[in-house]
């Protein structure tokens, strides 16, 4: 079964610089992070190994938002952690749905992990052109 995992970068950033650093924190070979439209190509098997990616880029905001899905543990905790060492490789904020709270992904609530270490609360803007956050 994949999982499904969500992360915004305010950077924009390429398909090999997120390719390779995911590839790298999550601990799988570089063949088994693709595209989406790459892994629906791929035989079922592969599919049931490989982790696809669907980016998403905007000229403001948070310009890089990555959809995911992975047949690795990429929810809770583990997303928190591989957000905190993303936005230090990428020296950018990195945000995700707020996984200390048991609100489900729809409640709007986002923790951002910032390049320096620290961690700020924020909910989605509401009347911005672009997908942004309001810290808090």
């Amino acid at each position: 079964m994949l999982e499904s995992f969500e992360i915004s970068f305010m950077d924009s950033l390429s398909w090999d610089e997120l390719r390779t650093a995911l590839s790298r924190h999550l601990r799988t070979p570089i063949e088994n992070v693709v595209m989406l439209g790459d892994w629906l190509d791929l035989p079922p098997k592969r599919q049931g190994e490989t982790t696809s990616l669907n980016i998403i880029r905007q000229e403001g905001g948070y310009r890089t938002l990555v959809e995911g899905a992975s047949p690795l543990i990429v929810h809770g905790e583990k997303l928190g952690l591989l957000a905190a060492a993303l936005a230090m490789e990428f020296s950018t904020s990195v945000a995700i749905g707020d996984c200390t709270h048991d609100c489900g992904s729809a409640c709007g609530r986002l923790v951002v992990y910032q390049p320096d270490g620290s961690t700020l609360s924020a909910v989605e803007k509401s009347d911005c052109e672009f997908w942004d956050l309001e810290l808090w």
